[in-house]
């Protein structure tokens, strides 16, 4: 265990120094708390990396997120990197992708970028290292099961563990009688158990006890059933915070819409209109710059996949709002997740807020998604949701609890 956590903190020094040119094995060690001559050997063991292609490959990965997430200029993504010149990083780019920078950025021009293409790259082998009963399943056939078994419990945890990465981890002659997904977090584990049986809940949560993990369990049992059930099997309960996933199952509104307003779906010709209305809503500066790329992807590049999904609400032809989700894939399921709109303040009106959250699920609909609302826990003031309306009142049911056990 404490060699794991100072694993983390190494790799953790690792990925925020990149852009250094020169970063030794004794730079790493020493932040770490290790003895030079004993880190490569514990380092290798924990992650399947020499420190020193580690560093490399961190290097290489940074630089095929910046050719994917942004135009910059390759040179400036090289130094970015730590390279000093862009030759040495195309070489060393090819070396490990096979394709060269602009290939590569071409290559993948129309495709969006997801989290687990860059991160938690290490996970399953650190936890194997540490916990040498458990085995790794296939992501795709684990995503394929779930949605087989309950789609609607676990669509949603189907889309976030194929956007997210990770890793799929299980003791037993089969993962579905029970697994683990498990993704890291600002240097915290969080595990995502997948399993109908408390008792062998209970055993998952025995091993992976210690604080460096967050351990999540799906259910739509009370929190009384979830203690009982657990205590039965030793484990004792101090908290429970849950976070509820609503789903929308029914038939679209009939809608109407308030004097003088429309909605549409917002493409990249808007951008002027867009950026002008975070400028006025003094915010959003870093999700513009991103915006502007996804509606790049999307309208200009032919990405018809990609996820953004958002639309403009209007008054008498003027912006005064934006409703937006992400429309998010995995296996031929669809998910419009997290309905937020926000408006301009004197426009502000909870006829109006349920209104955009109608219509984009309507639209969701229309996309052949199912629409889902995560926004909403049972300790949360409900004012904390714009527009202080529960989607419980528009239709939409708990399809799902995930519960963070303590």
């Amino acid at each position: 265990m404490e060699n794991s956590e100072l694993i983390t903190k190494a790799l953790n020094y690792i990925k925020s120094e990149t852009a250094k040119s020169e970063i030794t094995i004794d730079d790493v060690a020493s932040h770490a708390g290790f003895s030079t001559d004993y880190f490569n050997r514990i380092f290798f063991a924990h992650t399947g990396f020499n420190i020193m292609e580690y560093i490399r490959f961190s290097r290489l990965k940074k630089g095929a997120r910046l050719l994917r997430l942004t135009d910059k200029d390759i040179l400036d993504i090289a130094l970015d990197c730590g390279y000093e010149a862009h030759e040495s990083f195309s070489r060393a780019f090819k070396s490990q992708y096979g394709i060269s920078p602009s290939e590569y950025r071409k290559k993948y021009e129309k495709e969006e970028p997801l989290y687990g293409d860059f991160y938690n790259d290490t996970v399953g082998a650190r936890l194997l290292h540490e916990f040498k009963d458990f085995k790794i399943a296939n992501s795709d056939e684990v995503i394929d099961h779930l949605l087989e078994y309950d789609s609607l419990k676990y669509g949603y945890a189907s889309v976030c563990f194929r956007v997210n990465g990770g890793v799929a981890l299980y003791n037993g002659d089969d993962f579905r009688d029970g697994f683990i997904w498990f993704t890291e977090w600002d240097g915290r584990f969080e595990g995502d158990i997948i399993c109908e049986d408390f008792s062998k809940i209970a055993k998952y949560l025995k091993i992976f006890s210690d604080d460096r993990f967050d351990m999540i369990i799906y259910t739509l049992k009370d929190d009384e059933y979830i203690k009982s059930s657990l205590q039965k099997e030793g484990v004792f309960v101090s908290d429970i915070s849950r976070r509820c996933f609503n789903a929308y199952t029914d038939a679209p509104y009939m809608l109407r819409a308030p004097e003088g307003v429309s909605m549409r779906l917002l493409t990249y010709s808007d951008f002027e209109l867009i950026e002008k209305y975070f400028e006025r809503k003094h915010s959003g500066s870093s999700r513009v710059i991103h915006l502007k790329h996804e509606l790049y992807q999307r309208d200009i590049l032919g990405n018809s996949d990609h996820s953004v999904f958002m639309f403009g609400i209007f008054k008498n032809g003027h912006l005064i709002g934006i409703s937006d989700g992400a429309l998010q894939r995995t296996h031929g399921l669809v998910i419009n997740n997290c309905i937020v709109t926000s408006l301009l303040a004197e426009h502000e009106s909870e006829e109006l807020y349920k209104y955009a959250f109608k219509f984009v699920t309507n639209a969701a609909l229309e996309n052949g998604a199912l629409p889902v609302d995560d926004t909403q826990t049972p300790n949360t003031p409900i004012e904390n949701k714009s527009g202080a309306f529960n989607s419980e009142e528009l239709g939409y049911k708990a399809s799902v609890f995930a519960c963070l056990i303590k």
